[in-house]
């Protein structure tokens, strides 16, 4: 089945270091940067409360074929977060309840696609995270016809490379490479400790 599917594993993840910085570090900080890689709009969460922060396991595959994300789980690692590019197709969803369910249980930390998803009542149930284009009940079938793993792919209208850190939450998704990570760390995190500071001041704290 999976002859047809291109598989990389030669990439580096962002480092653990890095993923655990950024989990205090909101999308929206970045967005006050330049030169950041930002998802389009389009691409929303399926929850309404959602925090996603992980290094990138890249999957192509289109139309009706859902072949290739078959091998999410024998070359991914729980951590990663997996980001689908559809290839223009927002009708077969490539994710619902029961794939979610299998993907939680084995550590994975979300699932981005430039698609469809379905099942929209039952993962704001899980709790893990799914963004997605579309909501489709017409569901994608592993009918081998192409598709490849670990490679450069486009979601969301950006590039996003496996390895890359995604930094996501109900506002949107960035994505980084590792040496950009390091590069907007330090104003990362001195404005979310402002921010912290500006709530107390409000007198909130959430």
């Amino acid at each position: 089945m999976f002859d047809h599917v291109a598989i990389n594993t030669d990439f580096k993840r962002v480092e653990r270091e890095l993923v655990e910085a950024y989990r205090n570090i909101a999308p929206a900080t970045l967005g006050h940067l330049h030169n950041i890689r930002f998802m389009d709009p389009g691409i929303r969460p399926v929850q309404d409360e959602v925090v996603l922060v992980g290094p990138a396991f890249t999957v192509r595959t289109h139309g009706m074929d859902s072949s290739a994300t078959r091998l999410v789980e024998k070359y991914a690692q729980p951590g990663d977060v997996i980001v689908v590019d559809r290839g223009g197709d927002y009708r077969h969803a490539v994710i619902g309840e029961f794939r979610a369910l299998k993907l939680k249980s084995l550590g994975y930390a979300g699932w981005i696609v430039d698609g469809a998803a379905t099942d929209i009542v039952e993962l704001k149930k899980i709790g893990f995270p799914v963004y997605s284009r579309t909501i489709s009940a017409l569901v994608a079938k592993p009918i081998a016809v192409e598709g490849s793993v670990g490679f450069p792919i486009k979601c969301g209208d950006v590039v996003v490379n496996s390895g890359d850190l995604i930094v996501a939450d109900a506002n949107g998704v960035a994505v980084l490479s590792e040496a950009e990570a390091r590069q907007h760390l330090a104003h990362g995190q001195a404005v979310a400790e402002r921010e912290v500071k500006m709530r107390r001041e409000y007198g909130v704290d959430y």
